[in-house]
């Protein structure tokens, strides 16, 4: 799976938040396994909708919430990851709110 942003960026997160590459590797592979989930249970819609399809239409902002997310639970701070977890789902409450 490649996510939405190249190799320099990676590079940077990875960087920004003190990762090793095996720690890197592993928030890819936590990123992947989330999405594939979420994939899994997509509405009826999407079922003709390849993951690799989805995941292009991933934007650079979404990438960059996930791998802060997983990559600070590879770090060893899980309490910082689950803050930002949180902001972003009222974020997204507050978001469909107005919307309607």
């Amino acid at each position: 799976m490649k996510l939405p942003v190249d190799d320099a960026t990676l590079a940077s997160w990875s960087t920004l938040l003190g990762l090793t590459d095996e720690q890197t590797a592993e928030t890819l592979a936590a990123i992947e396994e989330t999405l594939r989930v979420g994939y899994e249970h997509r509405p009826d819609e999407l079922r003709d909708t390849s993951f690799d399809q989805l995941i292009s239409d991933m934007d650079a902002d979404e990438a960059a919430l996930m791998f802060l997310i997983s990559g600070l639970r590879q770090s060893g701070h899980p309490e910082a990851a689950y803050a930002i977890e949180v902001r972003g789902i009222f974020a997204t409450l507050r978001d469909l709110q107005q919307t309607r």
